[in-house]
C-alpha cells in the first residue's frame, strides 16, 4: 500500500539558504547541519529537576482533557528522567491540520527521536510545538482541496480575518464560522471513502474550540499512538517568560546584529531584520502587541514613549502570563524551556536560526542541531494512471512547476468545435445589429442585449471547451490528465505539501500508512521523497 520513490532534492526549487547550508557555507555563521547520527551528541542538562517536573506537569495538565493515548502518557513519564530529551518541531495550527508538511514535520521528529533514543540509550521524545501564539488568522483559516472536477477549491472559515488575537484565544462558533457548511462540503468530497466520516470528525474544528486546540486534538489523536507529544505555549507561559527575561536582559539587538553580519558574510541576507523585528509581544484583551527595539530601549508600535531594558525585564517578572516571544527569539526560548536534542524545520526556519549564533553564545544556550525536514510529494492511483497516459514521471511534473503540458497531436480538431464558435460569433453579430431598434423601445435594452451576447458566447465557449477536452481525452493526451497532474502534484505553482492538506489521503487510505512511513524515513534526508499510496501497489 506504500512505496517510496527517491528524487534529487533540487527537483523542487531550493532557496539560497538551503544551497548555502548543504554546501557548508553556513558554518561561517556558526551553524552546521548534522548529516548522520554520529554528528549529534546528547544535549547538556539545561533543566534542573524542579524545572523538568514543572514542564511535565504542564504537559500532563494541558493534554489531559484530550484523553491522550497511553503512548503519550508513557512519553511524558520518560521526560521526568534526568537524561531524557526531546526532538522539537512545530508549525502554525492550520485548518484540518493543513498543509501536509505539518504532518511530515511530525513524522520526521518521530523518526529522528527513535533513532537518537536507540543510539544514545536514553529516552528521546518527539515534541510538536503548536504555534498557537501566532495571530495571523489569514494564514491558517482555510484549506485547499481537489474537487471532483480536478480543480483546486479553497474552503475557509467564515467571519474571520487577520487580527491581533492569538490563535489559541479565538474560539470558533458553529453558526458564525459556518462549521456546518464546511462539514457538508468536505463530507461530499469524502463521502465514498472508507475512512471519511471518522477522519472528518478528527480533523474538523468543533464548536467552542480554537483553531489551536483543534490542531492539538487532531495531532494527539492521529500521532499520539506513535508517541508524539503536542505542546501549546499557554501551558508553559511562566517558563517561557523567564526565558524571555533572561534574553532581554542581555539587550539582544547587538548580538542579533552580529549574527546578521555573519550571515551576510556567508553571502545571504537575514530572514528577519533585528533592527525592526518584533522580538516579543505582550498579551492582553486587545490581543498581541509587538515590542521592538527603539526609544530608550523598547517601544510598542505607534507608541510615543518607551521603556528601558531594566523596566521591561521588571514587567516580564511582574506578569509572567502576559508575554510571548517573536519568531526570532522563539528558538532560544524553546531551548531554555525544553531539553532539546535537535530541531526539525524547514528552510525558512533555518534562515532565522542562522542569525542566532552570537546571542546563543552570550546567553549560554547550547547550539541546537538543526535537521532540515523531509520533503514529500504524495501520489494516489489516479495520478499514477494520468502519468502513464501522458508518458511522464513525477519528476517531469515537479520540474514543470505547475505548468506541465504534453505535446499536442497535429491532428486537426473536430469540425464541430469550429461550428460551435461560429454560431457564437454569428449570434453576437445578429443580436448586436438589433441594438438601435431595441434602444427605440427602451434605452435600457441595449445593455441587456450586451449581457445576453456575453452569456450566449460564454455558454457556447464552455460547451466547446468541454467538447475539446472530451476529444483530447479520447486520444489519451487529454488536458484532464494535465489538470490532474498539475493540481494534484504542484497546485497553484507550489509544492503539493505547501498547499494541500491530509484530509483526502487519510479519508481514502486511513492512517496506518503514517506508522509505516515513520518507520521508513531517513532521519537525515538528502532527497525529495515521492510517496505512492493505494491498493494497486499490491499488484504492481
Amino acid at each position: 500500500m506504500l512505496r517510496l520513490e527517491h528524487l534529487p532534492a533540487d527537483v523542487l526549487d531550493l532557496p539560497p539558504i538551503a544551497r548555502a547550508a548543504l554546501s557548508g557555507r553556513l558554518a561561517r555563521a556558526g551553524l552546521s547541519l548534522p548529516r548522520r547520527t554520529d554528528d549529534l551528541a546528547p544535549p547538556p542538562a539545561v533543566l534542573d529537576s524542579e524545572a523538568r517536573d514543572e514542564l511535565v506537569r504542564a504537559l500532563e495538565l494541558g493534554l489531559a482533557p484530550l484523553t491522550p493515548h497511553v503512548a503519550v502518557l508513557d512519553a511524558l513519564r520518560t521526560l521526568k528522567e534526568p537524561r531524557a530529551c526531546v526532538v522539537v518541531t512545530g508549525q502554525q495550527p492550520g485548518l484540518c491540520a493543513s498543509p501536509l508538511y505539518s504532518l511530515y514535520k511530525a513524522l520526521h521528529a518521530l523518526r529522528l527521536a527513535r533513532r537518537l533514543s536507540q543510539a544514545w540509550e536514553r529516552p528521546v521524545v518527539p515534541l510538536f510545538w503548536n504555534h498557537a501564539d501566532d495571530h495571523d488568522v489569514a494564514e491558517v483559516h482555510h484549506l485547499h482541496v481537489l474537487n471532483a472536477n480536478l480543480d483546486l477549491q479553497k474552503v475557509g472559515l467564515a467571519g474571520m480575518s487577520s487580527g491581533r488575537q492569538m490563535l489559541s484565544r479565538i474560539v470558533l462558533d458553529e453558526e458564525r464560522q459556518r462549521l456546518g457548511a464546511i462539514r457538508a462540503l468536505l463530507g461530499d468530497l469524502v463521502r465514498d471513502t472508507p475512512h471519511g466520516e471518522r477522519v472528518l470528525a478528527m480533523l474538523l474544528p468543533r464548536h467552542g474550540e480554537s483553531l489551536a486546540r483543534a490542531f492539538t486534538r487532531t495531532f494527539t489523536e492521529l500521532l499520539g499512538p506513535l508517541g508524539l507529544v503536542v505542546l501549546e505555549p499557554d501551558w508553559i507561559r511562566p517558563a517561557m517568560t523567564r526565558a524571555l527575561a533572561r534574553l532581554i536582559e542581555l539587550e539582544p539587538s547587538s548580538f542579533l546584529d552580529a549574527g546578521s553580519r555573519a550571515l551576510r558574510a556567508a553571502g545571504l541576507e537575514p530572514a528577519i531584520d533585528p533592527a525592526n523585528a518584533a522580538l516579543l509581544f505582550t498579551i492582553d484583551e486587545r490581543g498581541r502587541r509587538a515590542l521592538r527595539p527603539g526609544g530608550e530601549g523598547w517601544k510598542y508600535d505607534d507608541e510615543e514613549g518607551s521603556r528601558t531594558t531594566t523596566e521591561l525585564v521588571a514587567e516580564l517578572v511582574q506578569d509572567p502570563l502576559a508575554w510571548s516571544p517573536g519568531a526570532l527569539l522563539r528558538p532560544l526560548v524553546q531551548d531554555l524551556c525544553l531539553p532539546v536534542a535537535a530541531y526539525v524545520g524547514g528552510w525558512g526556519e533555518l534562515a532565522y536560526h542562522a542569525q542566532l549564533a552570537e546571542l546563543r553564545l552570550a546567553a549560554g544556550v547550547p547550539a541546537t542541531p538543526f535537521v532540515p525536514r523531509i520533503s514529500i510529494t504524495l501520489v494516489d492511483p489516479e495520478t499514477r494512471v494520468a502519468l502513464t497516459k501522458v508518458e511522464a514521471s513525477v519528476a517531469d511534473v515537479l520540474r514543470a512547476r505547475g505548468e506541465f503540458a504534453v505535446a499536442r497531436s497535429q491532428e486537426p480538431p473536430p469540425p464541430v468545435l469550429a461550428r460551435l464558435r461560429a454560431i457564437a460569433s454569428s449570434a453576437a453579430r445578429d443580436v448586436g445589429a438589433l441594438r438601435e431598434d431595441l434602444a427605440e423601445l427602451d434605452p435600457s435594452l441595449p445593455v441587456l442585449a450586451r449581457r445576453t451576447i456575453d452569456q450566449v458566447k460564454g455558454s457556447i465557449e464552455t460547451l466547446a471547451e468541454k467538447a475539446e477536452r472530451v476529444h483530447q481525452n479520447k486520444t489519451g493526451k487529454g488536458r484532464r490528465h494535465e489538470r490532474r497532474l498539475n493540481n494534484a502534484l504542484f497546485p497553484r505553482g507550489e509544492p503539493q505539501e505547501r498547499v494541500l492538506g491530509p484530509l483526502a489521503s487519510l479519508a481514502r487510505f486511513g492512517d496506518a500508512w503514517l506508522a509505516e512511513l515513520a518507520g521508513e524515513l531517513d532521519p537525515f534526508p538528502a532527497e525529495h521523497l515521492v510517496l505512492h499510496l493505494g491498493d494497486d501497489l499490491l499488484v504492481e
